[in-house]
């Protein structure tokens, strides 16, 4: 058999799995079993090479393995390693460089180069189920489903992780965790472009391990006993909430002294809680002034060039009331960038993200809401499209930042009955898709027409729309002034120094998240904003086209 048949027969994924399960068995840590694997693998490539024929490849291996683990368990603290392999009077020796003596043809560098890859992934894979399972807590059948293997893979790495680190495993349930498992509500704001770092942070475990690195720096060994977790586990997470995502933006970051610390803005809830009554103290004067503005610009709004027919003044204002609250917290910005906080130098990035620590016992409330927006370019007749929708306790978000409009049918239908379209007008297909967008409340049937619910405007008059919202803030110079003041104080008291450049988003995401909530309940209470019927409806959303 030519030494490439070989190769393939050593790159089968199983057969891999079986050596490296067996240095597993015979190793303390992951790593170590990482390093006797791989051992094993060139001590099989080097004898394959010397050899002329092998009758029987499996045996061959196996022979090679043992010797090469005795030969570790010998050499285990030496720098270089010399294993010897004795088969039918042969005798093998394997120096760190050989290999590469040896292997002169590149297809064959890059299969082996394929083969210690599996090895690392395989080592990887073992970490990951202990990880899963004894730190997540999760079950068999729930790790099978996240790694997307089957549930008898997962038994058999744990069966095998479990008799390599006894010891630690136990270290684990005997030592005190005397720490209260915390739990991260995270949010994020503008486009991440597939750099979020929220995706790497939904175990139990990454969320401890970015806890507690939130106010003194720590080493991964202190992170370590802190959480009663081998250290393999932390150095591979600290790595992982490092790079974030894309290797860009982090959770975490590393100091200079080989320490860790937060790269967020992370409060504790009691903080989250105290910064936003500093808002919520203001609110009824903040409404009243809402109230008074609707009052005198009703007729400003309602004359407003709409493509959609719009007769309800409430519906109107759910496309208005968040941007009056975005706009209200900017000015408050605007007053800390010039009055308290000329000093610091805001740092500028596409994409931000804050958390909330939390423990179920404090019984949290967020009332988060948000808003995404969509994009698009030649569609439907048009030359480009825009929708949006907010989404929190009351509405659900019909769509999320990255959604392929071209790819909803509900949306494109809408486009489709800007200015009114016939029933009798629509093939059976579309009228099933009509019939969806009237359920949702993105349409509205008139007679024998379907014309849009939700608000559409020509995109030449937005800005002329947006302006609707900001007239509301005319009057709130008093109260900018008192919540800019107060937040000021806060701010320097809790924002680590390492993240003062980051203190606008401390006020965009955290201390004032509530208020657009708050804001909403009471616009509701006092008929200023339509009662959504269900969480499904239109409200909230908005569609800007070009012609």
């Amino acid at each position: 058999m030519e030494t490439n048949q070989w190769l393939e027969l050593l790159d089968s994924k199983e057969f891999l799995d079986k050596i490296y399960r067996f240095s597993y068995h015979r190793c303390n840590t992951s790593i170590e079993a990482e390093d006797l694997c791989s051992d094993i693998i060139l001590a099989v490539i080097s004898a394959m090479h010397k050899q002329e024929c092998i009758e029987n490849f499996y045996a061959f291996v196996w022979t090679i393995a043992r010797r090469v683990y005795a030969d570790y368990c010998q050499n285990r603290n030496a720098e270089r390693q010399v294993m010897s392999i004795e088969k039918n009077d042969l005798s093998i020796s394997y120096e760190e460089n050989e290999i590469d003596k040896l292997i002169e043809n590149a297809a064959e560098r890059e299969q082996i180069s394929k083969i210690f890859k599996e090895i690392a992934f395989l080592s990887k894979a073992y970490r990951e189920v202990m990880v899963m399972f004894y730190i997540d807590e999760l079950k068999v059948k729930d790790i099978a489903a996240k790694l997307n293997i089957h549930e008898t893979t997962v038994k058999q790495r744990l069966f095998s992780a479990r008799k390599s680190v006894r010891k630690e495993v136990e270290t684990m349930s005997e030592k005190t965790y005397v720490l209260k498992p915390i739990k991260l509500a995270i949010l994020g704001t503008g486009n991440p472009c597939g750099n979020d770092p929220r995706s790497k942070t939904e175990r139990v475990f990454s969320q401890n391990l970015i806890y507690l690195c939130k106010g003194k720096p720590k080493s991964a060994k202190e992170l370590s006993e802190a959480l009663c977790v081998p250290m393999p586990y932390i150095e591979e997470e600290l790595e992982i909430q490092c790079h974030g995502e894309n290797g860009n933006y982090g959770m975490l970051r590393k100091l200079d002294n080989g320490k860790y610390t937060i790269n967020i803005h992370l409060a504790d809830y009691d903080e989250y809680d105290q910064v936003n009554k500093i808002y919520e103290k203001h609110l009824p004067e903040f409404c009243r002034i809402i109230k008074n503005t609707l009052k005198q610009n009703k007729e400003k709004i309602f004359s407003f060039p709409y493509l959609s027919e719009q007769k309800d003044l409430r519906f109107i204002m759910w496309s208005l009331i968040s941007r009056i609250v975005w706009d209200f917290k900017e000015k408050i910005n605007k007053v800390l960038a010039e009055k308290y906080f000329s000093d610091v130098t805001p740092i500028q990035r596409n994409f931000f993200c804050a958390g909330v620590a939390y423990t179920d016992e404090q019984n949290p409330s967020f009332d988060f809401y948000g808003c995404d927006g969509i994009d698009a370019t030649s569609l439907s007749g048009y030359k480009s499209v825009f929708v949006s929708n907010v989404y929190g306790k009351r509405i659900e978000a019909h769509f999320h930042c990255g959604h392929n409009l071209s790819h909803d049918p509900k949306l494109l239908m809408v486009l489709k009955a800007i200015g009114g379209i016939a029933v009798d007008e629509l093939s059976e297909a579309e009228k099933e898709i009509a019939a969806k967008a009237l359920a949702c409340g993105y349409l509205r049937k008139k007679g024998n027409l379907i014309e849009p619910k939700m608000i559409v405007i020509d995109r030449k008059n937005d800005k002329d729309f947006f302006n609707l919202s900001f007239d509301f803030n005319h009057e709130m110079g008093t109260v900018i002034e008192q919540i800019a003041a107060e937040l000021s104080v806060f701010m320097r008291s809790h924002i680590p120094e390492h993240l003062l450049n980051e203190y606008p988003i401390y006020t965009e995401l955290i201390a004032g998240s509530k208020t657009l909530s708050k804001v909403i309940e009471k616009c509701i209470s006092e008929d200023l904003l339509t009662e959504p019927e269900n969480e499904g409806g239109a409200e909230g959303m908005l569609m800007m086209v070009e012609k």
